[in-house]
């Protein structure tokens, strides 16, 4: 287990669009980050539950930390930008609510060229949320 890294040492993106909190634990293949639900979320409904949208973006944003983490350990620069290309078999199993500590987790399953395939969970505690597989297009390395 690492110290968490903050994420935006990590990703471009900035409040409120950086949804994630920290980067706990990361290698070549998997990733784990912990965020809070608060009430600037700009996927934050005036009902205080997340739009499910959200678990899609919580899981992109966490590959592109781990990735961003393991090229940094390796000395290397990481990609500046990637884009969440695909979604496919994403469940929703429950609601994410303001004030909620969300644990989200990925693993590399391929890397096909510029896109990899990536599935992953977010949790509230033991309760799984949301499960499914994302598709990232990555830069080209230079």
């Amino acid at each position: 287990m690492i110290q968490p890294v903050p994420v935006t040492d990590l990703l471009p993106h900035r409040p409120p669009m950086l949804l994630l909190d920290a980067l706990e634990s990361f290698s070549a293949q998997a990733a784990r980050a912990v965020l809070e639900v608060r009430a600037d979320n700009p996927f934050l409904r005036p009902n205080g539950l997340l739009e499910r949208a959200a678990f899609a973006e919580m899981l992109a944003q966490c590959f592109a930390a781990g990735t961003g983490a393991c090229l940094r350990a390796a000395g290397q620069r990481a990609p500046g930008w990637g884009y969440l290309a695909a979604l496919r078999d994403v469940i929703v199993h429950d609601d994410a609510r303001l004030g909620q500590r969300l644990a989200v987790t990925v693993c590399l399953t391929a890397r096909l060229g510029n896109i990899a395939v990536v599935t992953g969970e977010v949790w509230c505690g033991e309760k799984l949320l949301a499960s499914g597989q994302i598709k990232v297009f990555l830069p080209e390395e230079e």
